[in-house]
This record gives C-alpha cells, sequence and structure tokens, in this order.
C-alpha cells in the first residue's frame, strides 16, 4: 500500500502549532548565527525561536553565551539588534547585566530589605559551537549537538574545512504563505525541479544527478554542477531535523546557511546567508552576491509560490492526506526524504502522546 502524508490538520490547525513551538522547537538544536556575528567581546546579536526572544553575546572570557532576552524584574527585553555592549541595561528600569548574563546593578535595591543581586542573573540557555555556526536548545535535557547529529561535522568539514573563518557576504529572507513543515519538505525534494525550477536550477546543476541520503535526523542531498565543476564543486547539503540547512554551494568555494522558521500556523520564514573565504579576490566575492540575488529572485520566488498553494490546499474539505511518491531504490525524483521527515515527525507525535 502507498504510503501516505500525515493529515492537513497538522499543518492548519493553531493546536498543532503549538505542540510544534513546544515538542519540536523548543526541544531540538536551531541554527542562530555564525562566529563571525561574535567577533570581540561585547558583540551580540538577538534571534527568535518560536515565540522566544533570544540574546547571543560573547563574553569578555570568550565565550559566546546564550540568554532569554528577558530582564528579570518585569519581564522587558534587554536588547534588539544587533551591536557591541559592555553591559546590557534594561530600558524600562535600568537595572543592568554583565556579558555573562549576572545582574550587575539595580536602582534603589539598596533600599529593598534582603535583595541580593548575587542570586539573580539572566536565564541562561544551552549554547554549542559546531565548524562556525552557533546553536542553542531550548530544553536543558537535551543530548548533546555531536550526539543529535552524528558525524555531520567531519562531513561539513572534509567539504568546506575553513567555514569556522568565512565572511558574510549575502543574506536574504523570503516570508512563506504557508506552515513550516510545507517548505521543510519542499526542500528536501527534487521531485518539483523539472516543473517548477525548470528555468533556474536546472540551468544550474544536472538535477538528473540528485540523490538523497537519510540518516536519523539528517539528511544529505547532493547534486552535481552542470559546468565548471573543478573550479567550483557540487551542491552537498545537509538538512538537520527539524528545519537547519548547510549547504556547500558550488561557486567559489561558497558556503549557505539556512533555515526555516515558523511565524504563524500558516507563515514561516526562509533565512538564506552565503559565506566566502576570507581571501576570496572582490571579482569571485561580487559573482557570489550576483548568484545570490539571482537565486532569491527566481528559486526562492518560485518555491514560496508553490507552498503557499500547497498550504491554501491543505484547508481545503476535499483534502485530508495524499500518496508520498517513494522508491526503493535511488531516483532523481522522490519524496523519499519528505517521507523520512514525515517519520521523524510522526515519532515527535508518539513521544508526546498525540493522536495520529
Amino acid at each position: 500500500m502507498t504510503e501516505q502524508t500525515i493529515s492537513s490538520r497538522f499543518y492548519t490547525d493553531e493546536s498543532c502549532y503549538e505542540f510544534d513551538k513546544e515538542h519540536i522547537f523548543y526541544r531540538t538544536w536551531q541554527f542562530v548565527g555564525h562566529v563571525s556575528q561574535v567577533t570581540n567581546p561585547g558583540d551580540f546579536f538577538t534571534e527568535k525561536v518560536g515565540d522566544e526572544s533570544l540574546l547571543i553575546a560573547k563574553g569578555e572570557d570568550g565565550v559566546v553565551r546564550t540568554f532569554y532576552n528577558v530582564c528579570r524584574h518585569r519581564a522587558h527585553a534587554i536588547a534588539s539588534g544587533t551591536g557591541n555592549r559592555k553591559l546590557f541595561v534594561c530600558p524600562y528600569h535600568a537595572w543592568s547585566y554583565r556579558l555573562n548574563g549576572a545582574l550587575h546593578r539595580a536602582p534603589e535595591t539598596d533600599k529593598t530589605e534582603g535583595f541580593c543581586k548575587e542570586q539573580i542573573s539572566l536565564r541562561e540557555v544551552r549554547t554549542e559551537i559546531k565548524f562556525g555556526m552557533i546553536f542553542v536548545n531550548l530544553d536543558d535535557d537535551a543530548v548533546s549537538l555531536a550526539e543529535a547529529y552524528p558525524g555531520v561535522e567531519e562531513a561539513v568539514l572534509a567539504q568546506r574545512p575553513g567555514i569556522a573563518s568565512m565572511k558574510k557576504v549575502f543574506e536574504r529572507s523570503i516570508e512563506h504563505e504557508c506552515n513550516w513543515k510545507i517548505s521543510v519538505e519542499n526542500y528536501n525534494e527534487c521531485y518539483h525541479c523539472p516543473t517548477v525550477h525548470a528555468t533556474s536550477i536546472t540551468r544550474i546543476y544536472e538535477t538528473d544527478s540528485y540523490t538523497c541520503d537519510l540518516s536519523g535526523p539528517i539528511t544529505k542531498h547532493f547534486m552535481a554542477r552542470k559546468d565548471n565543476r573543478d573550479v567550483h564543486g557540487d551542491m552537498h547539503s545537509w538538512f538537520l531535523w527539524p528545519n537547519t540547512i548547510v549547504e556547500v554551494f558550488p561557486l567559489h568555494n561558497a558556503v549557505s546557511l539556512r533555515k526555516i522558521m515558523p511565524l504563524g500556523v500558516g507563515r514561516s520564514v526562509y533565512y538564506y546567508s552565503w559565506y566566502v573565504p576570507e581571501d576570496l579576490s572582490d571579482e569571485a566575492l561580487k559573482e557570489v552576491q550576483a548568484m545570490g540575488q539571482e537565486y532569491c529572485d527566481t528559486v526562492c520566488v518560485e518555491d514560496a509560490s508553490v507552498v503557499e498553494s500547497v498550504h491554501a490546499g491543505m484547508r481545503s474539505r476535499s483534502f485530508d492526506t495524499g500518496p508520498l511518491i517513494t522508491t526503493a531504490e535511488q531516483t532523481p525524483q522522490n519524496e523519499n526524504a519528505t517521507a523520512h521527515f514525515q517519520s521523524r515527525y510522526k515519532a515527535a507525535l508518539i513521544a508526546a502522546g498525540q493522536a495520529l
């Protein structure tokens, strides 16, 4: 019997979206940035995971830490955007915190009996760095990053050993009017490439060479570049459950780091960023930037259109489940990786005692 997709309600029901935040995004390793964003002590940036605002900062001791971006006094946000600070000062009542999260000063509290600032600090979030990528996990009991994604660090470094010292040269984001899982599933198959990307991806890659290897939380994708393979190499990408993508982009040894984040039950955002070696020539750098822009103007727009239509169809009274096109042997166009993603989603539902 043909394998069927999960029910459309998992894409359209508000309760399912709440489940996704609590049981998936708040319990898995989430990519938040690259080490180049926090080069010096005091460098910081803010990021969101689900509804949670996070503050990522490099301390005086050189350690990169992540905190909930929430003042311990009245819950006001501590910081916004990016920058460099010696102290984080809450704009509400001027409580200030050191780069390690410890409370530095709280006005008037010297007159408050029993107040002990040494017992107050920003709540820290687990943070790990692998091959230059900063990951966070809101689950204090989660396994380590290495345990969560075994072998991926070695595989990425084999293709791009200098990824940690690369610099960002281009970034964009595009909102998708769909549930985040639709965006993820679209990324994880090339069944749609000959139709949706007939004049974009097919110009760059030999889509008939597409393969995917499924290994637990890691899906490895490959496509051969059509020309200049000796100069630029091929496309290798690792999709890390549930929403992170590390893509070796076949142009001047570039790397594209990506993530798909939920904004609501029917809205998500796809973040793209391109990194290149620090010593890349200006001419080559401009080529990568131009390719990034072309990619966003073509492939990204094409994908945004189809995932929006899919989400609208998921809301139709006529649709609940559909067949997954899976094959026993590897073929260029199938939905094996989509089926793999859905199997992991089903496992998360079962683990939480949810009905399929």
